[in-house]
């Protein structure tokens, strides 16, 4: 039971996390701010600019390239941070706690090993 109840959380998380990323792209049209989004986002632009300077590029057009995570709109990942927070934290607990009620069930109508 002790392994049973961990596992279903991280499951639950897994899943929920892949389902409301899912439907952020079916609602938005875009891929959800997650942090790892941000960072591939980020080393992109940086791959970018050292592309660049290795060209002989001006200063300026260097500066151009910007990290195209930085225009999403506060709310978008105010929303995100609710969502994948709160939502996903209730999925997670209400899987641990229904896996430990299931295996208490089960476990608790077995008889006896030896009636005998």
């Amino acid at each position: 039971m002790t392994i049973a109840v961990p596992i279903a959380g991280f499951i639950a998380a897994r899943l929920g996390s892949q389902a409301a990323s899912a439907g952020w792209g079916a609602v938005f049209g875009e891929e959800a701010p997650t942090p790892k989004k941000q960072k591939a986002a980020e080393k992109a632009a940086a791959q970018r600019r050292k592309e660049l300077k290795k060209e002989g590029a001006s200063k300026a057009e260097i500066s151009a390239v910007r990290n195209p995570e930085d225009e999403t709109p506060v709310w978008k990942i105010v929303l995100w941070t609710t969502i994948s927070g709160l939502v996903l934290q209730g999925l997670r607990v209400a899987a641990q706690r229904g896996t430990k009620a299931g295996l208490e069930r089960a476990m608790s109508r077995r008889p006896r090993s030896n009636r005998g």
